[in-house]
């Protein structure tokens, strides 16, 4: 049964002493909720004008709206706190201490503790022993720039930025193999239906969005195209839709395909009226044989605009110069040598006229490093997590990263991110949550990895059957690990033969599926014996990615069967893998059986 806040019991927080006692902020609870609500944190302090309201405030009005935007801004609007001057002291201060750290989440710290000494004596201390850790100012940054880009996508849209970023919407949304998070894509996919068909049942448009594979730009224009009539099933009173903010969301390729679909007319006429203009252009060039001919793919149809020069003289399109820099940039080199063979190079300002911002950042930064080496400067130190260079004495042991997307602080002598007090022979003694995560981290390579039973060679397999030729000439099984011959008897295909491997298999249950189980059962083992341990354990973020797959050469593999197969290959009990929770990759097998039941 749901449970409902009395607004009329609820206190108003008029002081800082009243924000502090808020039940959920104990015990470091204040971590907890910012890391859930960071984006609409980020969102009201650095694009609406509330940015001296105190954080603790925001966070817990956030907390009582269930993270909702709209509600939370109308709330503010009425009355909100600012913060308190003391605070802002506190957290001066330790924005020196830890330049590195999220600005944000040292606002709150400064707030928590700002007339509380001993405490933030504590919290030091427990940070400079590694008992805590802090989010760092990269993560805020990646998530302000996630947001400005949404920005640009809704209150800012631009049809010209919009086609920068999306060069053919059509074709691109069109795409039913396009690459999305099926699970947080279909959920918010949903919600922003519901609110543009509100007259439109919501079977009618599950099974609408079903029929079109869960395709949004798909699903909207079958339910445009629709006769009214014919929806017989009216949205009943109960299921009015909540207003959908799709500016809340900060799924980047969800929201850039609602502004597709929302601006669909603008974006298809200004995309017309290019064509026209570069139709007459093209007709005008024709007529006073002004058209060009890139030396590289040889399209002699080509305006001025589309082409650009080496210093001697040879023509090229900006399509074939922009993928000529991209093969040289992903093969290591910096030298652009023009295309024709001749003695000449492609500029900087050529270059950065024709991709993206990105890659030209990219370059410049490559550059800078080549010449910054070739330079052999005594002292000279590279930050272990960027290309960030600076000269240092030999009595400095750490390197303090300047640049403003990284800001990590490295130890000279093993490389590794700062660890002071301790020395880098004590940092795995002294921190049993890194032994955890390596050991976590060495049983899914152990998982993953298969040594050859005559050689020791070890391999991985990309793709194919699951028997292996090893370079030594021996073959073996890729799922039991045994030796076998080569007439293919120890496999089945098709049709499940008991005693006997598969010849064909899931790439997602023989590595993805296989690795996370081997993970999960390591930590189901911890959290019996030393729970305390998995504190700064994030799983999701050290699994195997999930991958798209094709299925035609691949037997119908039922749940069970699954089972087994990742039980023998990480040499555990069947009974033991079926028990484990929250594996993500088992999750469409599951909904598949059920389906089919």
């Amino acid at each position: 049964m749901d449970c409902f806040l009395d607004l009329n019991v609820i206190p108003r927080y008029d002081k800082l002493s009243d924000c502090l006692n808020y039940p959920k902020f104990s015990n470091f609870g204040w971590e907890i909720l910012y890391t859930n609500y960071k984006a609409n944190m980020i969102r009201i302090l650095d694009f609406e004008d509330h940015k001296d309201i105190s954080r603790l405030c925001l966070l817990l009005k956030l907390d009582l709206s269930k993270n909702n935007l709209i509600d939370t801004l109308s709330e503010l609007h009425s009355y909100n706190l600012r913060q308190p001057l003391s605070a802002i002291r506190c957290t001066n201060d330790l924005k020196e201490l830890f330049p590195n750290a999220d600005p944000i989440y040292l606002d709150i710290v400064g707030e928590v503790f700002s007339n509380n000494i001993t405490g933030l004596n504590e919290f030091l201390d427990k940070v400079a022993t590694n008992i805590i850790s802090y989010p760092r100012i990269t993560g805020y940054n990646e998530k302000l720039k996630t947001l400005k880009i949404i920005q640009s996508l809704t209150v800012n849209f631009n049809v010209k930025d919009f086609l920068k970023l999306c060069p053919d919407p059509v074709n691109y949304f069109k795409n039913l193999n396009r690459n999305i998070k099926k699970n947080h894509y279909i959920e918010e996919s949903m919600s922003y239906l519901s609110y543009k068909f509100r007259n439109v049942s919501m079977e009618m448009l599950k099974n609408v969005f079903y029929y079109n594979e869960y395709n949004l730009s798909n699903t909207v224009e079958d339910l445009l195209t629709l006769n009214q009539n014919n929806l017989k099933y009216t949205r009943k009173l109960f299921e009015k839709p909540k207003p959908f903010n799709f500016k809340s969301s900060d799924n980047i390729d969800l929201v850039t395909e609602i502004a597709f679909i929302d601006n669909k007319d603008n974006i298809l006429r200004y995309i017309q009226s290019e064509k026209n203009i570069r139709t007459r252009k093209f007709i005008e060039a024709k007529s006073s044989n002004q058209l060009q001919t890139c030396e590289c793919c040889f399209n002699d149809e080509l305006l001025s605009t589309e082409i650009n020069f080496c210093q001697a003289g040879h023509t090229f399109c900006l399509s074939c110069i922009k993928k000529g820099v991209e093969i040289i940039v992903s093969e290591g080199k910096l030298n652009f040598k023009c295309f024709a063979n001749c003695n000449e190079e492609f500029s900087l300002i050529m270059i950065k006229n024709v991709v993206d911002n990105k890659l030209y950042q990219h370059i410049i930064k490559m550059k800078q490093m080549q010449e910054i080496k070739a330079a052999n400067i005594e002292g000279l130190e590279t930050c272990a997590f960027c290309d960030y260079s600076v000269i240092l004495s030999r009595n400095i042991k750490t390197i303090k990263c300047l640049n403003p997307e990284c800001l990590k602080e490295t130890c000279r002598e093993c490389r590794g991110e700062n660890h002071f007090p301790l020395k880098c022979n004590e940092l795995e003694e002294k921190d049993p949550e890194v032994q955890v995560r390596i050991m976590i981290e060495n049983k899914m390579s152990d998982v993953l990895i298969r040594t050859c039973y005559y050689c020791n060679c070890k391999f991985i397999k990309d793709a194919g059957c699951n028997q292996m030729k090893c370079t030594c000439g021996k073959n073996m099984c890729y799922i039991c690990k045994k030796p076998v011959d080569s007439s293919y008897n120890h496999f089945y295909h098709n049709i499940v033969v008991e005693n006997k491997c598969p010849l064909f298999v899931d790439e997602n249950i023989v590595h993805t599926a296989a690795v996370e189980a081997a993970a999960r059962l390591i930590l189901k083992e911890l959290k019996l014996k030393n729970p305390r341990l998995l504190r700064k354990i994030d799983i999701t973020k050290i699994l195997p990615e999930i991958k798209k797959t094709k299925t035609s050469k691949l037997v119908d593999t039922s749940s069970a069967e699954v089972i087994k197969l990742i039980a023998l290959i990480i040499g555990q009990n069947e009974e033991d893998v079926k028990n484990l929770k929250d594996m993500r990759s088992m999750e469409p097998l599951e909904k598949k059986n059920k389906a089919t039941n």
